[in-house]
C-alpha cells in the first residue's frame, strides 16, 4: 500500500520528480488524505519517503528516535486514524540504533527508557535482536487504534526490508 516503492529503491531504480512533487503540493494544499501512517525512528538514515518513493500526501509519518510510543506519538497516530481516515500503520525500526544502543548502555532520555528497556529485557539484552523486539513492542502498543498494523525491520546494509512480529 505505502511500501512497494521499496524493491524499486533497493534496486536502484524509480525516482520522483520535481513535477511530480510540485502536482502533489498542490493536490493536497487545501486536504490530506494519506493512504497510510508510518512511525519510524528519527535516524537521519531511514527516511520513509525516499526509501519508498513516495510523494507529498502519500504518508503521515511520525519519527522519533528508537520508533517509540510515547503518549505524544500515540496521539498523533490516533488522530491519523481517527480523523483522516488512515486505515494502515505502519512501524519501521532499522540495524544500527542509537536509541535501543543508548539503553543497553542505560543513558536512554527517560521518556524512552521504559519501552527500549523493556525490549532490551526481551532480547535478553542483545543489541540487535531488542531492535527487533522494539518494533515489536509499538505495533503491540498501536493495535488499539482501529488500523492494521504492520511491523518492519530494515537492514540499511543491504539493504533490505524485513516484516517481523507479525
Amino acid at each position: 500500500m505505502c511500501l512497494e516503492g521499496f524493491s524499486k529503491v533497493a534496486r536502484g531504480e524509480g525516482a520522483v520528480s520535481g513535477a511530480e512533487v510540485l502536482s502533489a503540493i498542490r493536490r493536497t494544499a487545501e486536504r490530506q488524505s494519506p493512504r497510510c501512517a508510518v512511525l519510524t525512528c528519527s535516524d537521519s538514515r531511514l527516511s520513509p519517503e525516499l526509501l519508498t518513493l513516495s510523494n507529498i500526501g502519500d504518508m503521515f509519518v511520525v519519527r522519533v528516535a528508537g520508533n517509540v510510543v510515547t503518549d505524544v506519538v500515540y496521539d498523533s497516530l490516533r488522530f491519523a486514524v481517527e480523523s483522516l481516515g488512515v486505515r494502515k500503520i505502519y512501524v519501521i525500526g532499522h540495524k544500527r540504533c542509537g536509541a535501543v544502543a543508548l539503553a543497553a548502555q542505560g543513558k536512554a532520555p527517560s521518556s524512552l527508557a521504559p519501552q527500549l528497556e523493556e525490549a532490551l529485557k526481551r532480547a535478553s539484552f542483545d543489541v540487535r535482536r531488542a531492535e527487533v523486539e522494539n518494533v515489536c513492542i509499538s505495533c503491540e502498543k498501536l493495535r488499539g487504534l482501529g488500523a492494521e498494523v504492520e511491523c518492519y525491520y530494515y537492514d540499511m546494509d543491504k539493504p533490505a526490508l524485513e516484516r517481523v512480529c507479525k
